[in-house]
């Protein structure tokens, strides 16, 4: 487990370096989650930007999902749309997936639509994404709102979900996060979620709830190159707890 670890971590590294050097915004994380059974599922995120004009960008991301039922690798496209503090992201993903338990393949097709106004002290967002499985008729579609001000010395960011599945299960998280700077360069956050998932089995819902607490940094390394660590202690009520890790590099020149 600890080699799977360094390889996806010095992959993340090398390929920013290289992409930086070329000039292209490139933006790598990779994410671990350790569960208390021995368990692991591991998520690295590839993203390359391009500027196009001066009201437009392209976007390019390849992901990589590994749990233990289930792997899937999805390669996403989507323009981005700027008019001042305002951008837009429209993405289509197409996803390619297999079973753990009889190997057999899926194809995924994914949508967004977010709509972003950020300025140096305030942030909002609007989201929806959503996803097709042709083979099983599966689906599900995820909104989402976000807003970040700053509170005294302290930047406050809250974000809520709602989703909703095929399979009739709607599920609510609610994230407070408040991040601090210490100097110039370095902050830290800490923060917590909520979040729980109601299925239906019949006339009766199910409920399964899952609190967090969220810890992490932001370093600037230098102009145009940061780090973020985020530390997530996962705890769910009637299943097994974990800890999640995630790394990003973000670099432009």
């Amino acid at each position: 487990m600890r080699r799977i670890v360094w390889i996806a971590v010095l992959a993340t590294l090398t390929i920013t370096s290289a992409f930086a050097q070329l000039g292209i915004r490139n933006i790598s994380s990779v994410g671990i989650d350790a569960n208390f059974d021995a368990t692991v599922s591991i998520d690295i995120n590839q993203v390359l930007l391009f500027p196009v004009v001066d009201w437009l960008s392209a976007e390019f991301k390849i992901q990589r999902q590994d749990a233990p039922a289930r792997s899937e690798t999805t390669v996403s496209v989507a323009p981005i749309f700027i008019l001042g503090n305002t951008y837009v992201i429209a993405r289509y993903a197409l996803g390619i997936g297999s079973s753990a338990e009889d190997g057999n393949r899926t194809l995924a097709h994914g949508g967004a639509v977010d709509a972003n106004y950020e300025t140096e002290t305030f942030y909002a967002n609007a989201a929806v994404r959503g996803s097709l499985y042709p083979s099983n008729g599966y689906w599900f579609v995820i909104p989402t709102v976000a807003a970040r001000v700053p509170i005294g010395g302290a930047s406050i960011l809250g974000r809520y979900f709602f989703s909703y599945n095929s399979d009739r299960t709607a599920g609510h998280a609610i994230l407070a996060e408040a991040g601090v700077p210490i100097g110039d360069r370095f902050s830290v956050k800490a923060g917590a979620t909520g979040s729980v998932d109601v299925a239906r089995s019949g006339d009766d819902p199910v409920a399964a709830w899952e609190v967090s607490g969220i810890t992490g940094f932001s370093l600037t390394i230098r102009p145009g190159l940061s780090m973020r660590y985020h530390l997530e202690y996962l705890g769910r009520i009637g299943a097994v707890d974990g800890i999640r890790n995630i790394l990003v590099l973000d670099a432009s020149f």
